[in-house]
């Protein structure tokens, strides 16, 4: 088992856990780049002036305790013995808005919800005016809470115990998160409230092994089409050799690399690079090639760079556009690439035109693209503006769909309660569409 609260670097994170702020956009001539970004004084919080999302895992992966003891996860923010919690209450009081107030005339939330310990309204009065609002998401909140003075409470995490290498004669069953976390032998959750803690971290590795998989849980003429399984039994006869073993019969043979290209990356370069290994365990005769690519990829003034986390695992780390990614790679091989989009918001007005040169150089390359959504209307945004913009150009790998393994643990809008999301919600995928070369008779003949 490798704990992962030992390791021994950590990428630095921004924005505390479980929070957002809401719809996020991309420069129109730069995807994945913040528009416009102001710290706050408080605890890491970002005001993001332009309504970028920011979703992250600081709270996840403390490593130092802070409360002494757990006898309660309960407090409302504003008294909770976590400086951060309560300087997520200052935040919420100063950039947050009061739903029942007049739209032209929004008050600061100062009124703490007894129930759930989020400042709600601006007044007793108006909480009470709009309790039966509120009511639809007060448990929501109140769980955001208690879970998240559960992460600092100070308590082993054992359910964060995760395992190692995978056993030669082990067969994982992805269908779902449960089902996983036993056939892998994760430690027992015992909770909800440890699978949501657990999702939250392993979302992005395990979403992408779900589809690589050969217990993949969409099935072939339902969410996955034709030519979706073309694309991905390519992948799978590099992941699952005929010959697994070496003459000796015991030295596992060494597949091609398989190169995994996130695009637009965030959150999702910050993780710490042990649990990209969740990903790699699962194909324990594959080595992996993970390229973070995007602005947001990496921290201001900081070059590309490479680095070998063991023989396992290589990860890049580039902080350009992948239109000008796509051209240093002399080729791609769709036996041996794959590419994951994570909530790009392609669909948004503010970026739509300038996603459009890398959509446009990621069909190219006829290699299966998936993307996810943080709910339905997200995804339904993204897949009408490439249905519009690409007509033609793209055949379906993967009709859209819940994702199996999205977060359990919602992200709440910190400018607005009433919002909230699951990462990586839903998902589809896409690929350059390829045609087929017939050759007519000749006329004469």
């Amino acid at each position: 088992m490798s704990r992962i609260t030992n390791m021994s670097s950590w990428r630095r994170l921004a924005v505390s856990s479980g929070s957002w702020t809401r719809p996020w956009t991309r420069s129109p001539v730069s995807p994945g780049r913040v528009l416009s970004v102001t710290a706050s004084p408080w605890s890491g919080h970002s005001t993001l002036r332009m309504g970028v999302r920011a979703i992250s895992f600081k709270g996840l992966l403390s490593t130092q305790p802070t409360l002494a003891t757990n006898n309660t996860l309960f407090h409302p923010l504003s008294e909770s013995p976590i400086k951060e919690l309560r300087d997520r209450s200052h935040y919420i009081n100063k950039y947050g808005l009061c739903p029942v107030c007049d739209a032209d005339d929004h008050k600061q939330p100062v009124f703490e919800c007894p129930e759930c310990g989020y400042p709600t309204h601006c007044s007793d009065s108006h909480y009470h005016q709009g309790h039966e609002e509120h009511k639809k998401v007060c448990s929501i909140l109140r769980e955001q809470c208690e879970d998240d003075h559960d992460l600092r409470s100070g308590r082993v995490m054992k359910e964060f115990d995760f395992p190692s290498a995978q056993g030669f004669d082990e067969a994982v069953n992805m269908s779902n998160w449960d089902v996983f976390f036993y056939t892998r032998s994760f430690p027992s959750m015992d909770s909800d409230r440890s699978m949501r803690h657990v999702s939250k971290l392993l979302t992005y590795p395990i979403t992408v092994a779900s589809i690589l998989h050969q217990s993949c849980p969409y099935t072939m003429g339902k969410e996955m089409t034709s030519e979706g399984m073309r694309s991905i039994s390519a992948l799978r006869s590099v992941l699952y050799p005929h010959n697994e073993v070496a003459k000796d019969g015991q030295t596992m043979i060494r597949t091609d690399t398989i190169h995994l290209f996130i695009i637009g990356a965030r959150a999702e370069a910050t993780l710490p690079q042990h649990l990209w290994l969740q990903l790699a365990y699962l194909f324990p005769q594959t080595p992996f090639h993970i390229h973070f690519v995007g602005p947001d990829a990496l921290p201001f003034n900081t070059e590309p760079y490479t680095e070998a986390l063991n023989e396992r695992v290589t990860f890049t780390y580039d902080n350009g556009l992948y239109e000008d990614y796509h051209d240093k790679r002399d080729r791609f091989d769709p036996y041996t690439n794959i590419f994951f989009l994570f909530s790009p918001g392609i669909g948004h007005e503010a970026t739509r035109q300038g996603w459009q040169p890398s959509i446009k150089k990621l069909l190219e390359t006829k290699c299966p693209v998936f993307l996810t959504g943080y709910d339905e209307a997200d995804m339904a945004s993204d897949i009408k503006a490439v249905e519009e913009d690409y007509a033609g150009d793209f055949d379906w790998v993967l009709k859209p769909t819940a994702n199996a393994f999205r977060s359990l643990k919602r992200d709440v809008d910190l400018t607005d309660l009433r919002h909230t999301i699951h990462a990586n919600w839903g998902i589809w995928g896409i690929r350059g569409k390829r045609y087929d070369v017939t050759h007519k008779e000749d006329e004469d003949e």
